[in-house]
């Protein structure tokens, strides 16, 4: 017995010093990947968001709302997100995103602003970046800034993707 108990002290001290693992965004392959929820291929990756599941699996939107609307239950398969990722829509290109964590993201949605599934939403970095955002958009003024967990919160109630452009069926509770 007092073999076994050295044996685990060990192995658990060995395993104390293995690296861990970092959560990263993976890459996205803008042209290839499409959306699990509306199953459009993403094109312009400044819209674009991620989520990975516990297993490690990422999963690529085409528009924030998309991968909002999937975690709140309004459709597509049932997701548990480990990470969740959005593009800065001010440092991304057309095709190369720039992740910040979601958690992090500043999210701005103005109902006038055209994205991919027509939600209006937009993510940034930091308010400095919405700012020159604004700034070089004078246009896109008069809309509000939320965080993830407002914009989560807000979904739970109602779809962030417009039911006139994609119908879904009723939330399962």
């Amino acid at each position: 017995m007092e073999r076994r108990h050295l044996l685990k002290l060990a192995a658990g001290g060995f395993l104390a010093f293995l690296p861990r693992v970092q959560a990263a965004p993976r890459a996205l392959r803008v042209g290839v990947e499409a959306c699990p929820y509306c199953f459009m291929t993403i094109l312009d990756a400044r819209h674009a968001a991620q989520a990975v599941n516990p297993q490690g699996k990422a999963f690529f939107y085409d528009d924030p709302g998309c991968l909002l609307d999937q975690l709140n239950g309004w459709g597509g398969p049932e997701l548990k997100a480990r990470e969740v990722y959005l593009a800065d829509h001010l440092e991304s290109t057309r095709t190369a995103p720039v992740w910040v964590e979601a958690e992090k993201a500043l999210l701005y949605h103005n109902p006038q602003i055209r994205t991919p599934m027509g939600t209006g939403l937009l993510a940034f970095r930091s308010r400095e970046n919405l700012e020159r955002h604004l700034k070089a958009r004078p246009e896109r003024r008069g809309g509000r800034v939320l965080t993830w967990r407002e914009a989560l919160k807000e979904g739970e109630k109602r779809t962030w993707v417009p039911t006139d452009l994609f119908p879904l069926p009723p939330k399962v509770p």
